[in-house]
C-alpha cells in the first residue's frame, strides 16, 4: 500500500508538471501573436496583411481553446488526493489490472516511473469509463481483452 501511495504521488507530480509545461507553451504562443499582431501594420498590400490577420485570429482561437483545456486539466488534478482513492474505483485512483497500471486523472498518455509503465488516462476516456466504479475482483472487456482488477489506492 505504501508503494503504491509514493508512486500515486509521484504520479501526482508528473501530472501537474505536464500540465504546467502545455499552460506555459500555450501562453507563451498567445503572447507570441499579440506581439506580432501589434507589430504588423497595414501596407499597400491590404489583401495579404488581411489574410495574415486572420490566420492569426484562428490560431489565436484555436490556443485559447486549449487554454480552457489545460484550466480543466488543472481543476480536475486539484481534486486528486494523494490518499487512498477508497474501494471504488474514481478520478484519482491508481488501478493495478491484469494488463497494466492504470492512473485515472489527465489523459497524458503511457508514463515511465519508478521503473514502471503507467496509463494515465481520464474518466472520459473509453478505458476510464470501463474502470469506473469498479472494485477490486471485478472484470470488464475492453477493445476484446479481458481486464481483472487487481488493486487500487
Amino acid at each position: 500500500m505504501e508503494e503504491g501511495l509514493k508512486l500515486k504521488k509521484g504520479l501526482i507530480e508528473h501530472c501537474h508538471a505536464h500540465v504546467e509545461e502545455r499552460l506555459t507553451t500555450i501562453t507563451s504562443s498567445l503572447r507570441s501573436i499579440e506581439e506580432s499582431r501589434n507589430g504588423e501594420t497595414k501596407s499597400s498590400a491590404g489583401d495579404k496583411f488581411e489574410t495574415g490577420r486572420a490566420m492569426m485570429q484562428m490560431e489565436e482561437a484555436k490556443l485559447n481553446a486549449q487554454l480552457g483545456e489545460v484550466r480543466k486539466l488543472q481543476e480536475t488534478l486539484a481534486g486528486v488526493r494523494e490518499t487512498a482513492s477508497g474501494d471504488r474505483i474514481a478520478t484519482g485512483s491508481l488501478v493495478a489490472t491484469n494488463r497494466g497500471l492504470y492512473f485515472l486523472a489527465v489523459g497524458i498518455g503511457k508514463v515511465k516511473l519508478g521503473g514502471r509503465t503507467i496509463f494515465c488516462t481520464s474518466l472520459g476516456a473509453p478505458i476510464g469509463q470501463q474502470l469506473h466504479g469498479k472494485r477490486v475482483g471485478e472484470h470488464f472487456f475492453f477493445n476484446e481483452l479481458e481486464f481483472e482488477v487487481l488493486g487500487l489506492v
